[in-house]
């Protein structure tokens, strides 16, 4: 694994890689909210994985890149606008992506302004397709609303929830590392837009996001753990026929705490023709 930083006039975005061959299919790896490129190490662990490029930057005021000028510059837009920079600056043909939670959001809307055809597949993690699965950034809102997003973030949240109960797993740890680095900023700014995109539509399912990932014309997977994911969201993926692979006894990370069985799956899916 090698490590390297991308500018972005004064912001600079880190991400991890094994080398890259323009020539070679590449998957990009989108990290979610608080969160970091750590959460798809085992990715350069697997031998499989060493024939594609592996791209896995940390965002824009998370894990090792910096923060930027502005809470506009933490927008989902502007997000997706580094991201797609970072692809055409490294030269890159052929795309798989592979976004978990906010990432999912991410990358669904990296699919959609895809102007020159060069994602072949896709692999969302759990990012929002419903509104039913925004528990900690509905937390963080209705900190934000009261005053004390500060104080919420700090013990509630990082310390209680985040080390105290998701710790219990390896992806707590990883989580607990990505959350002590990111910025307050980027993390709340991404949060309320979160929150906004998936419940702003009118009808049984508000997600702006889920609307537009029903739209995407390219193969896609969902991939969900079976003690994560809200009961109406599987609701919404059966009755729209959505490709999806569940991996049981999980939660929210099934790439690090399913590990070998996520890698098995998103290989699998990769070279299926």
């Amino acid at each position: 694994m090698k490590e390297k930083y991308h500018k972005f006039d004064d912001k600079l975005m880190f991400y991890r890689h094994n080398g890259i061959d323009p020539k070679r299919l590449s998957v990009l790896f989108v990290h979610g909210l608080g969160d970091s490129g750590l959460s798809f190490e085992d990715a350069f662990k697997d031998d499989r994985f060493g024939q594609f490029n592996l791209i896995v930057p940390d965002l824009i005021g998370y894990g090792r890149s910096s923060g930027a000028g502005n809470k506009d510059d933490y927008s989902y837009e502007a997000h997706v606008q580094r991201l797609w920079q970072l692809i055409d600056e490294l030269g890159i043909k052929e795309l798989i992506l592979v976004g978990h939670s906010m990432g999912g959001d991410l990358t669904t809307l990296m699919c959609s302004s895809d102007k020159k055809n060069i994602i072949k597949k896709y692999v969302n993690i759990e990012g929002d397709l419903t509104q039913y699965d925004l528990t900690i950034s509905r937390a963080s809102v209705k900190a934000f609303e009261k005053g004390n997003f500060d104080k919420w973030f700090e013990t509630d949240f990082k310390e209680k929830l985040v080390w105290g109960k998701l710790g219990e797993v390896r992806s707590g740890w990883i989580y607990y590392v990505g959350v002590s680095m990111c910025r307050r900023d980027a993390f709340l700014a991404n949060a309320l837009e979160l929150v906004r995109r998936n419940t702003s539509l009118d009808g049984k399912y508000k997600s702006e996001i889920g609307r537009i990932f029903l739209s995407l014309q390219i193969p896609r997977l969902f991939c969900y753990g079976t003690k994560s994911l809200a009961m109406a969201t599987l609701n919404f993926v059966n009755e729209n026929n959505i490709s999806s692979q569940s991996f049981d006894g999980v939660g929210h990370c099934p790439m690090t705490d399913a590990s070998k069985e996520f890698y098995d799956c998103l290989y699998d899916f990769i070279r299926r023709g």
